[in-house]
């Protein structure tokens, strides 16, 4: 009956469920519950005196009644036990961490991690600070003086530390499912006592980090960031548009080192032993070792310790059983940190396997049988069935993963089964390739490069695939999108259905075209709900920064394209318009180059074919400007720069460009964006401050607005009182994320109040969407 599955599986629910409730949940209440209910199922199905005590000889409905009872037992048992484990956890480790968060004091421990070069120029590593075995590991940022710690180093600094559950203004369990739940910065120079050498267990580090540098000196620039990636799941040098066609194409999983690397390196072994079981065993410490090297990552572990449990059980005179031996990596993994259930990377990895568990080999058989049936050649016999196996397994790991997807990356693969059978045996070559050259470049470095050469074919052939699927409009849908979400709902109700049904191979032929032609319809309304709007306009959730959407009829014109979301800028939008199967822009307007609405241009232009670009004609960020003009160049878009009032076309809208008005810093000198549509009217005001608007409103002839997107998310210079009292806004738009400097300011929500116009802000809101149809406005 599996009952280590089911305890397993009640364990991780009680877990997650503890995660996002905090210390709201009574946990000995519940466990005393959930032991009652369990002894009450096992008392209320037990064989009674009169029946036979061996369950297999019961009539049959008692037999199911047994069993399903015996299985809730089992989850209620594991839930209880999960209850009260998380509560001690948080006892023992999470509440001392939190009596040092909010504080700021000096600091001492031994860095447990080599450095890492973040995005602002510092570095970060995991310290454990000094005291009892248990002290908390904390996440050190730290200035250029920490570039050259090793593990192993003793440090000592006056920090600020605070709580890692609640990042950049959101809460956030990234860094309590990896056990850290303390960030500090300090930007002093710490007090350093060198550990001579690398102390032993941290010696997967030191090897990481040498194998790291062996694939960089044996692969070229091109190759080297795509190696390390398979290899050691090192992304952070992947460029951006690398990494969103490996999210969109659907195979960032081989960039994460998990089940399928660990598969693999369990089959090498297997070959290594002549396929006794035993002495691959042995090697299983070898298998941790590595995952170790690749981060130490939940689904690394996962994969090792079922993989672990596959090997064992044969040994042990244990038959195979996936279930039990996927329920028991959850269990120690859980027991190591309760907060990993919370962790993504870990619900990922397990609802893959699962799926790939429940359904790859009956699709698999259903598959291959009609080419079996007909086809006589042994070759293209083991040819059909590799490749519907590889099918299988992308579609089985589907099955759980995208409603994941979808719940924390608002996006829909669909491309994924077409990468996989693609790249996935490119990927494996690859990690092997890596693997061996990288290691015998760390000793003989200059033999290298003619084999790394070679391999590195590879990775240039992974990158011009997944670029070439990830680039396509409808290799990923967007999964806030309502007709793509009620699409594929309708997909889940239609694989249920044809599960339950009897002929369901017969049946699987028609479920197909009609999954087909329900997305076309799902796209087909989406582009009928655009364009059948007279203007639309939608200010993208992009963070701190602005880009802003402009929609009539078949044109699409945005203004800025930046911010600091997770997700670039330019794939925000461009994932925007691929929703409606759109791969061109008709126009991209810059108020200015300032990072926050310039830094996501660069991928814009990888993602979409950008017709015009206008810009400012200043010499204010003019390294931006010189950047701009060779991306223009290369894409073959006509750059534009504006120093008097300029008029485009906007479908049945007309949009009106005006020039800086201000000197100075490049907010001053920045451009102002007027869309109107009849007796509709939007103004863009970028972040220029009130000197600027004031000028604006005493030179330019602006109509009253039905719409402004407040300038400088609301920042406390902007938006004025003389330009709200000439322009009497009736609805307003901040695009505004997490942030340091205080916007929006109270005073420009007041000054907005009092105008009357309704403040909507992408920070609560996500991205707004106002739209004008029949002269009838809704937002949403």
């Amino acid at each position: 009956m599996r009952k280590l599955a089911w305890f397993s599986a009640g364990f991780g629910i009680a877990c997650l469920l503890s995660c996002f409730a905090g210390g709201g949940l009574p946990a000995a209440l519940i466990s005393a519950a959930l032991c009652a209910l369990c002894l009450l199922l096992w008392e209320k199905t037990r064989p009674r005196l009169t029946e036979s005590p061996d369950p297999a000889l019961l009539p049959a409905r008692r037999r199911y009644a047994f069993q399903l009872s015996r299985r809730g037992a089992a989850l209620c048992l594991g839930g209880a036990a999960a209850f009260l484990w998380f509560s001690a956890y948080s006892l023992l480790f999470y509440a001392p961490a939190m009596e040092l968060a909010g504080t700021e004091q000096t600091i001492s421990g031994t860095v447990s991690s080599y450095p890492t070069e973040t995005s602002i120029g510092g570095w970060s590593m995991t310290v454990r600070l000094d005291g009892v075995p248990g002290s908390p590991d904390v996440l050190l940022y730290g200035s250029a003086h920490w570039g050259g710690l090793k593990p192993g180093d003793h440090v000592s600094c006056t920090a600020r530390i605070r709580a890692s559950d609640h990042v950049y203004g959101d809460d956030t369990t990234y860094y309590t499912a990896r056990g850290v739940f303390l960030l500090a910065y300090c930007n002093d120079p710490p007090e350093i006592q060198a550990a001579p050498s690398v102390p032993l267990r941290y010696w997967p580090d030191l090897c990481a980090q040498k194998l790291k540098a062996g694939i960089y000196a044996a692969f070229d620039d091109t190759a080297a960031p795509l190696a390390a990636a398979v290899t050691l799941g090192d992304k952070s040098s992947l460029s951006q548009q690398l990494y969103s066609s490996l999210n969109r194409a659907g195979v960032m999983h081989a960039a994460v080192v998990s089940g399928m690397h660990i598969s693999f390196l369990v089959s090498f072994i297997l070959i290594l032993c002549r396929g006794r079981r035993g002495p691959a065993l042995c090697l299983v410490p070898l298998l941790v070792f590595y995952a170790l090297m690749a981060g130490g990552t939940p689904s690394a572990f996962r994969a090792v310790i079922m993989q672990g449990v596959l090997l064992a059980g044969p040994v042990l005179g244990r038959e195979d059983d996936p279930p039990t031996s996927l329920g028991f990596a959850l269990l120690v993994l859980l027991l190591q940190n309760p907060f990993a259930a919370a962790s993504v990377s870990l619900q990922l990895s397990f609802a893959s396997v699962a799926g790939i568990l429940l359904v790859t080999q009956r699709l698999t058989d259903g598959l291959y049988r009609p080419v079996k049936a007909r086809c006589k050649n042994k070759l293209l016999r083991r040819l059909a069935y590799l490749l519907a196996a590889n099918v299988s397994v992308s579609l089985g790991a589907m099955l759980f993963t995208v409603p994941l997807i979808v719940l924390y990356f608002g996006q829909i693969v669909l491309a994924a089964p077409l990468t996989n059978i693609l790249v996935l045996w490119a990927v494996t070559l690859l990690m092997v390739c890596a693997l061996i050259i990288g290691t015998l470049a760390v000793f003989f470095p200059g033999t290298m490069a003619v084999p790394g050469a070679m391999c590195g074919l590879l990775a240039r052939y992974i990158r011009a695939v997944v670029s070439v699927i990830g680039r396509r409009p409808l290799s990923s849908l967007d999964g806030t999108n309502l007709y793509f979400r009620i699409w594929l709902a309708a997909v889940y109700l239609l694989l249920l259905l044809l599960a339950l049904s009897r002929r369901r191979w017969r049946q699987a032929a028609v479920t197909v075209p009609c999954l087909a032609a329900l997305l076309a319809l799902a796209v087909g309304l989406n582009i009928w709900t655009v364009r059948r709007a007279d203007l639309t306009v939608t200010a993208l959730d992009v963070g701190q920064g602005a880009s802003t959407l402009l929609l009539s009829g078949r044109d699409a014109v945005l203004v800025d394209c930046g911010g600091s979301a997770s997700s670039s800028a330019g794939d925000i939008a461009a994932d925007r318009l691929a929703a409606m199967g759109c791969t061109t822009l008709d126009a991209l307007v810059l108020t200015h180059l300032d990072d926050d609405h310039f830094n996501g241009v660069p991928q814009l232009f990888y993602r979409l074919d950008v017709k015009q670009v206008f810009a400012p004609d200043t010499d204010a960020n003019r390294d931006k400007l010189d950047q701009l003009s060779a991306l223009a160049e290369a894409e073959g878009a006509k750059l534009i720069l504006v120093d008097d009032r300029q008029g485009l076309p906007l479908g049945s809208s007309a949009l009106t460009l005006y020039p800086p008005l201000g000197s100075g810093t490049s907010n001053e000198e920045g451009l102002f964006a007027l869309c109107s549509h009849g007796e509709f009217d939007v103004l863009i005001t970028g972040d220029s401050d009130a000197f600027v608007e004031r000028m604006l409103v005493k030179y330019y002839p602006i109509p009253d607005l039905e719409l402004l997107l407040v300038g400088h998310h609301g920042s406390a210079g902007s938006t004025c009182r003389e330009l709200l009292d000439v322009l009497r806004p009736e609805l307003a738009v901040i695009s505004v994320g997490y942030n340091s400097y205080g916007h929006p300011a109270p005073e420009v929500l007041d000054r907005l109040s009092a105008a009357g116009a309704e403040v909507y802000r992408t920070d609560l809101s996500g991205t707004v969407t106002v739209t004008l149809r029949d002269g009838l406005v809704s937002v949403h």
